[in-house]
């Protein structure tokens, strides 16, 4: 983890930050600064969340955005601050305005799993409702029974992703179930070779340590149709296991997202 942080530190440090660094950078950051209190990391995520929050409003992608406005969300637990506020409004205003148009299921999916962690900051009846709605319209759309969503492992792991969010405002359990069915076609799904599958293979890993806790609810578990025989925590080390040299020596935005599954799957 030692190695993770100062690779992202050196990376915050260079001249060319504002164009290397992403979201998921910037939340192992404030993780890891959460976890240990060191000033050094407090003083270099001021300093790179205010120039995020001048390249968040330009960000070309829907799941970029997205990303930002998790990260954003999860910044006002520990700081107020009205621009970041101002842009959390934005993107989320941004990102609504899309959803009738919208119809990948990964940016579709990312997309509505970010205004739902946003909502809290806003009136929940006003955002969660048309948030599921959306969000049924987007899985539902490409769910094929036994197959998971049609598309690659990232379209599975961010529906899955999603449905676990929906699950925890909402208490719906047909929202976690699937969402652990989709995670089923996901262990069948092979992933691609190129370096952007670390990261979605990180997210996988993630979305597999939210499931091993669900499990670990004796409520959960007799509420739920569930798997017994899962081993979601297993099926992340396993994951992170075989990543690991990958994402140590590729980008440290790809280090930062092999940090994060590993912090979720510690704890």
């Amino acid at each position: 983890m030692e190695t993770i942080t100062a690779r992202v530190l050196e990376a915050l440090a260079r001249e060319d930050a504002a164009d290397s660094t992403d979201a998921a950078t910037l939340t192992f950051l404030l993780r890891q600064y959460l976890g240990t209190d060191r000033q050094d990391l407090r003083d270099a995520l001021g300093t790179a969340l205010a120039a995020a929050l001048e390249r968040a409003s330009g960000e070309p992608t829907t799941a970029g955005r997205a990303a930002w406005l998790t990260l954003f969300a999860e910044v006002t637990t520990i700081a107020e601050d009205e621009r970041i506020v101002a842009v959390i409004s934005e993107l989320v205003a941004g990102l609504r305005a899309e959803w009738p148009a919208a119809s990948g299921v990964a940016e579709g999916s990312a997309s509505v799993e970010a205004v739902l962690r946003a909502a809290s900051l806003f009136d929940p009846q006003e955002l969660v409702p048309p948030a599921i709605d959306q969000l049924e319209h987007v899985v539902g759309g490409a769910y094929q029974p036994g197959e998971g969503v049609r598309g690659g492992l990232i379209n599975q792991v961010r529906a899955a992703s999603a449905l676990l969010t929906a699950f925890e405002i909402t208490g719906r359990l047909p929202y976690s179930m699937l969402a652990e069915e989709l995670m089923q076609t996901a262990r069948r799904t092979a992933p691609d070779a190129d370096a952007a599958t670390i990261a979605v293979m990180c997210d996988a890993a993630r979305v597999f340590c939210r499931l091993a806790t669900l499990h670990d609810d004796a409520g959960y578990q007799k509420a739920a149709v569930t798997l017994s025989d899962a081993d979601y925590r297993g099926d992340a080390a396993r994951i992170l296991a075989a990543q690991s040299t990958r994402a140590l020596h590729a980008t440290a935005a790809h280090a930062a997202a092999y940090g994060l599954a590993l912090l979720d799957l510690l704890q």
